[in-house]
């Protein structure tokens, strides 16, 4: 039984990975789960500035999953060549590491990718993209395939490394937003960042979140993001990475016959920290009960008529 993934130049121990800002810069749970039996993680967003993030409170949760207003709260560029990459450099050998990267303009995503290219210790770059585009009144560079090919296209002028890019499900046809991504030089997408949503303590008939609104999660979001993994599938071939609800090895089976590759856990880490290995042990039992010796038997079946 084979899960190994050859993807992005380099081999993904298996498909399971720790999803951006849920995991830190891997340092701070590498008490909690071993890093080391993942396929890998994506690194907490780095900007080029420290950001503080949006006012407390920043997380509240609902019965079906949570809503978050952290703001990209992050340690900054400097900070993060200085103290956190070394330690993935030096601590993490089989788990394959992406750098998530995020900007208010195209100039703070190159000047990310720029400082970040030269150093060792990291696979490639997953662009969020759904931040706003300041320069564009605060519209966020997923929403029009216009801004999105213009980051997309400065960031593959300024690296060789992989890149791949995250899109937001909001948007009225995600398969032709996926399509301007890859046009653009996209090698791979992660699919999806969160959902708008709001809700209001109803005592004080004030928004929960300190920002108002934020970005839902969890398990109510994992038809969405099976859904927008199945459209883009259909119009891209380039490797896809599942995100969006994932508590258990059939929720990831979920984004693998939509056509992912590689799937990452976000939201259920918080819940437990060692949720991303039961995923992992329970994708391994699915495989093991129906018989499925490379796990690319899966991965775009649900396509098959």
């Amino acid at each position: 039984m084979t899960t190994a993934q050859e993807l992005f130049g380099t081999t993904f121990q298996n498909p399971v990975l720790l999803a951006s800002g849920t995991c830190g810069y891997g340092e701070e749970v590498a008490d909690n789960i071993d890093l080391e039996q993942l396929g890998g993680f994506v690194t907490k967003a780095v900007t080029p500035e420290v950001r503080e993030g949006n006012p407390a409170p920043r997380v509240t949760e609902f019965a079906a999953g949570m809503i978050n207003s952290v703001g990209l709260a992050n340690v900054g560029l400097e900070a993060f060549l200085r103290e956190k990459l070394p330690w993935i450099r030096t601590q993490v050998r089989r788990a394959r590491v992406l750098v998530n990267v995020a900007g208010k303009t195209i100039a703070d995503y190159l000047e990310v990718i720029h400082a970040l290219d030269p150093e060792p210790g990291f696979v490639g770059f997953e662009l969020n993209l759904s931040c706003p585009n300041v320069k564009e009144g605060g519209a966020a560079f997923s929403s029009s395939a216009t801004l999105l090919s213009e980051v997309v296209s400065a960031a593959r002028a300024a690296t060789s490394r992989p890149l791949i890019v995250k899109l937001a499900p909001n948007v009225p046809d995600i398969g032709s937003i996926a399509a301007a991504a890859v046009d653009a030089g996209a090698d791979g997408l992660t699919l999806i960042n969160t959902v708008p949503g709001m809700l209001f303590d109803t005592r004080t008939r004030k928004p929960i979140l300190g920002a108002g609104t934020g970005g839902v999660s969890g398990p109510a979001i994992l038809p969405i993001g099976v859904h927008a993994v199945w459209q883009a599938r259909r119009r891209v071939a380039v490797p896809i990475i599942g995100v969006g609800g994932i508590r258990s090895g059939e929720d990831a089976v979920q984004y693998l016959l939509a056509g992912a590759n590689l799937v990452e856990v976000g939201t259920a880490s918080f819940a437990d920290p060692r949720a991303a290995l039961r995923v992992l042990s329970g994708l391994k039992r699915y495989l093991r009960d129906y018989r499925i010796q490379h796990l690319n038997e899966l991965i775009g079946a649900g396509h098959q008529r």
